[in-house]
């Protein structure tokens, strides 16, 4: 009959190297897969800024609309004022583009991205709304609101360079 050969067991610094070797590799493979998609979305958040975002050109175009959410439920006023007007007006904001570039999410206007929490935490989409709702109070068509908004992001791409 024949001996069996048992391996030699590692000793605690070969082990040690072998468990440095592992997670250095897995943070490599993490950080390579993270590089490659945050430069890839990157680009798409901002695709080509002399473009404007996606919206509809006719109010019918985009029905049904989408659901939005009740403003009652925001504790912050802007939040709050600005799901007030897709509340209010959804034809309007539907007519608006989103120059948070959300149409990578599957926005198609602005006012899609008050069918979730997503304007909660985007500056952008709450104050074209609360601009869109209060241009809307003064008379102003969804045609010079749309120009307002563009003018609006132009202007503040002036001040960001």
């Amino acid at each position: 009959m024949r001996k069996k050969n048992k391996l030699a067991k590692p000793t605690l610094a070969e082990s040690k190297s072998a468990i440095a070797f592992g997670a250095a590799f897995l943070l490599m493979c993490v950080g390579g897969i993270y590089a490659v998609y945050h430069v890839s979305s990157s680009r798409s958040v901002r695709p080509d800024l002399n473009q404007v975002p996606v919206y509809f050109k006719q109010a019918k175009d985009a029905m049904p609309f989408p659901q939005t959410l009740d403003p009652a439920q925001f504790q912050i006023a802007d939040v709050r004022e600005a799901y007030s007007a897709a509340k209010e007006i959804p034809d309007v904001l539907a007519q608006q583009p989103c120059y948070c570039y959300c149409q990578r999410q599957g926005h198609r206007s602005l006012l899609d991205c008050f069918a979730s929490l997503h304007s909660t935490s985007c500056n952008i989409c709450i104050n074209e709304a609360r601009l869109a709702g209060q241009l809307h109070r003064q008379g102003r068509t969804d045609e010079e609101i749309r120009t307002a908004i563009i003018q609006k992001q132009w202007t503040n791409l002036g001040s960001s360079k």
